[in-house]
């Protein structure tokens, strides 16, 4: 696998190295594809399982980020040696994300030791805190898309409810809930800033 004495190891061969069920709809040989694609500067989508359309829009020493479909998106990102920050993006329609965390064999690693996803109550504005219960009547959840920018180390989560709601309601609920979180890469976890 990935691991190799002091070689670099870029993001690309973690994508293409990663087991079947952590890119369930992406082939070796499609990940392999999509990589040759990018790096010859076609804008060509390849096929994953489904007969969508898979391509890679970004990708660097230290991070590839992946539409693995319409719906589907992913960045993954190596913040430190032997950490793999992986964020898959449903779109639900709005866009909702998870975080999961590998080593570089993609052993997966117990998410809470790095980053603690954030709860209700750290999206509350200050009007939002004082109509809290309010908030927990209108809100069922929070839908948040994460973005990961290796070089600054800054995790931003974004509040995506907007398309949840309709234009008035959504006019009063987003009095109550911050539109962004960040978070900084410590070194050895994500702190909320």
């Amino acid at each position: 696998m990935a691991k190799n004495g002091t070689r670099p190891v870029a993001a690309k061969h973690l994508f293409v190295e990663a087991p079947d069920e952590v890119f369930p709809m992406l082939e070796e040989n499609t990940r392999l594809d999509m990589i040759d694609y990018y790096e010859s500067g076609y804008n060509r989508p390849s096929l994953n399982v489904f007969e969508d359309s898979s391509m890679i829009t970004c990708c660097d020493s230290t991070c590839v980020e992946i539409k693995a479909s319409d719906v589907l998106q992913y960045q993954l990102s190596m913040p430190a040696k032997d950490l793999i920050v992986l964020i898959s993006t449903h779109s639900i329609p709005m866009p909702d994300s998870e975080i999961a965390f590998y080593n570089f064999e993609w052993e997966k690693l117990p998410a809470e030791k790095y980053f603690s996803a954030p709860k209700l109550a750290d999206w509350l504005t200050n009007e939002g805190k004082k109509a809290r219960e309010n908030v927990e009547n209108v809100v069922p959840f929070i839908a948040a898309s994460y973005n990961f920018d290796v070089e600054s180390g800054v995790l931003t989560i974004t509040n995506r409810l907007k398309d949840y709601f309709d234009k008035n309601t959504w006019l009063q609920v987003s009095k109550w809930l911050s539109p962004q979180l960040k978070y900084k890469w410590t070194g050895k976890k994500f702190k909320k800033q």
